[in-house]
């Protein structure tokens, strides 16, 4: 057999382009996303924006975020899963999803003493699966978007916008609290209030924003900025219950908050994924 130099096999590789197997195209890639999610196809075009907002500390808010961005990925398009996670956690982030670290994140985020819902079991599965994903083949990495400050709102959304300037071509599937993903302005401790999603309709005219469809069950749900105010908390429902899937529809008292919802059916709490602080279970309010 005839072989050929070093750099002449580079040069020729270099012209056509080459992949290494953790960046063969989605279409060589398996991976099994579940059934089909009615309604994903009206917001999984290509380079989509899509904001979820979430009720924190449920299993089905990140589980519902992970199997939307498979069946993205599996389609072909290249995923940007943003997680509202602080932004120093990106490199261990990195790491576990590339497979270069054996375990999940455990740093000071993951065992706070008041357990928000971010860090829950819940969550560690999400990005257990995303480095699932990774190992199949899919395009997909998570972006951590949390930088903190006096105004949340304003940080995150410049660093999702960032992001989205550095893969302008991806798929961003954002995770974040539902206030944040709301498109209006103002709020009842404060009407001028601009929400992180709001912000970045300027620079995302595009983009999609979905409440969480809330019929009742639990949640792992802080009250307040202490330990003993978080626990599992039952949830009322509001609204009618809703089929599972996605729904493009303005409530009409509501017209700006969100462009629709997305419905999981009822809700079961997620403890933190590092032992819980608390076990209460207030009443529902």
């Amino acid at each position: 057999m005839r072989s050929f130099p070093t750099s002449l096999l580079l040069a020729t590789c270099l012209l056509a382009g080459c992949r290494t197997a953790r960046e063969a195209p989605a279409a060589q890639a398996k991976a099994d996303c579940g059934p089909v999610i009615p309604g994903m196809e009206a917001v999984l075009k290509p380079a989509a924006f899509v904001v979820l907002g979430e009720i924190h500390g449920t299993q089905e808010a990140p589980a519902f975020a992970a199997r939307l961005a498979c069946h993205a990925a599996a389609a072909g398009q290249p995923v940007r899963l943003a997680l509202e996670l602080p932004v120093e956690e990106q490199a261990r982030l990195d790491a576990f999803v590339e497979g270069e670290a054996e375990g999940p994140p455990d740093s000071a985020f993951w065992r706070r003493e008041v357990q928000d819902g971010r860090s829950s079991e819940a969550m560690r599965s999400l990005l257990e699966r995303a480095r699932e994903l990774r190992h199949a083949g899919l395009p997909l990495r998570v972006v951590a978007f949390d930088a903190g400050g006096k105004d949340r709102d304003d940080t995150m959304a410049a660093q999702l916008r960032q992001a989205r300037s550095e893969a302008s071509g991806d798929t961003f599937i954002v995770l974040v609290g539902n206030l944040h993903a709301r498109r209006d302005v103002g709020a009842p401790w404060n009407e001028k209030l601009q929400f992180m999603t709001h912000r970045l309709l300027e620079a995302e005219p595009g983009l999609v924003s979905l409440d969480l469809a809330n019929t009742g069950g639990s949640a792992w749900i802080c009250r307040g900025m202490t330990a003993d105010t978080c626990g599992q908390q039952s949830l009322r429902s509001r609204g009618e219950a809703q089929a599972p899937g996605i729904t493009l529809q303005k409530n009409a008292e509501d017209p700006d908050g969100y462009d629709g919802t997305y419905a999981v059916g009822a809700l079961n709490a997620s403890p933190p994924a590092f032992g819980a602080t608390s076990t209460a279970t207030p009443e529902p309010r």
